[in-house]
């Protein structure tokens, strides 16, 4: 079983400690329901044990205080923007506690402003982390040999992650309970998540995201958002100022995967999501994602999971 803290301190923003609390509880239940073994012992941690008062006045009642426990992971919420100018004492203890535990190798995330941490630690300031938009220029003040960004949802520097937004939390959570636990049972936990519609929410195919060109990126982004339509290579690299043959290359170069293929797993992670959440027949999920021919695409879908679709949606 991996141990799991959530570190609480004063003026951080409880719903985040709470976002990583109740998503470990969602994992928890499914867990329960499929006969699975549980995975993760999951403490909300603040410096002496002690109840926090959180940036918005609410009281965070921790689980355990730091000891010389090594964790698995470290989930460290953010603070209030305008603490960081006058950081409440306990982030001296938080800075050394991390120190440590970052010594051990487990997997660190930071959301949005809770950057300040890492880079305090003196053993990430020479890497490049994402952060909140609002406040990138004054961690940079406070860190000048940090790189600080705010075009990215999340970057990954070996098993430590910052995030920039409220949604790539979850992203990053996700993409770790599907190391952990695999696709299916990352996919059943993000449709319990659900926020918007099956087909809106993010892909859990982090793999291909990990990266530094921007023009990539922008390209991914749109084949997100666009994946149905009848994407040509030609068209993608006249709206992104690409030759054809240069987007391919740098594509390729980038995500690891070709363009093709990468919008055919876009695709497939959708229709993952709509098997679970709808009653659609696998015709109409096929047409919704992108592929006119439902024979095709249960081929496609079998040669990628090693089951068809109908038997995929009743093995969850």
């Amino acid at each position: 079983m991996k141990k799991v803290a959530i570190v609480a301190y004063e003026a951080c923003w409880a719903m985040s400690v709470y976002l990583a609390k109740d998503f470990f509880r969602i994992v928890s239940l499914l867990e329960q329901h499929q006969n699975h073994p549980q995975s993760y012992d999951v403490k909300i941690l603040s410096n002496d044990g002690g109840h926090v008062c959180s940036s918005s006045g609410s009281v965070i009642v921790p689980e355990g205080h730091f000891d010389g426990a090594k964790y698995d992971i470290v989930i460290i919420p953010p603070i209030e923007g305008i603490q960081l100018s006058n950081m409440p004492p306990s982030s001296k203890v938080i800075i050394d506690w991390l120190s440590l535990q970052i010594k051990h190798s487990p997997i660190v995330i930071s959301l949005s402003t809770a950057a300040y941490f890492l880079v305090a630690t003196g053993k990430c300031d020479d890497k490049q982390w994402a952060t909140h938009w609002a406040f990138a220029k004054q961690l940079k003040k406070l860190f000048s040999t940090a790189e600080f960004v705010t075009d990215k949802p999340y970057i990954r520097n070996d098993n430590i992650y910052a995030t920039s937004t409220f949604e790539a939390g979850i992203d990053v959570l996700l993409s770790i309970v599907a190391k952990d636990k695999g696709d299916r049972f990352s996919q059943k936990c993000a449709t319990h998540l659900l926020v918007a519609e099956p087909h809106k929410l993010s892909p859990i195919l982090p793999k291909y995201l990990e990266h530094d060109d921007a023009n990539v990126l922008a390209v991914q982004d749109w084949i997100t958002l666009n994946s149905s339509q009848n994407i040509k290579i030609i068209d993608l690299a006249n709206k992104f100022n690409f030759s054809e043959r240069n987007l391919k290359r740098r594509f390729l170069l980038a995500a690891g995967i070709s363009i093709n293929k990468y919008t055919q797993e876009i695709r497939l992670d959708k229709a993952k999501k709509l098997l679970l959440t709808t009653d659609k027949s696998v015709k109409e999920i096929s047409l919704e994602v992108g592929y006119e021919n439902d024979s095709f695409f249960t081929r496609l879908f079998k040669k990628n999971t090693g089951t068809t679709p109908s038997n995929w949606r009743q093995s969850i």
